[in-house]
């Protein structure tokens, strides 16, 4: 019986583990993609790096990018069982 309830906890541990994973993974996407997404459209077409709005929306998508730092703590805290 003890082995039996010790294997579930295992599994649950590792389900929740899991779960903070694809969390983490997804917040990491989602903050990096639109640098990526800038990055290729200017390669593309330099002549947008010439518009007064991409300077301030280039600032406001790097401030997103190096934002995903301060994430990773706070989904740590908020998924931890313990």
């Amino acid at each position: 019986m003890a082995a039996t309830l010790s294997n579930w906890r295992c599994v649950m541990m590792c389900g929740q583990i899991v779960k903070m994973m694809i969390v983490v993974v997804v917040i990491f996407a989602a903050c990096l993609l639109p640098q990526h997404v800038c990055f290729f459209v200017a390669n593309q077409h330099p002549h947008i790096l010439e518009n007064t709005w991409f300077q301030p929306l280039y600032l406001a998508i790097y401030w997103l990018a190096m934002s995903n730092a301060m994430y990773n703590p706070i989904i740590y805290c908020w998924m931890n069982g313990r």
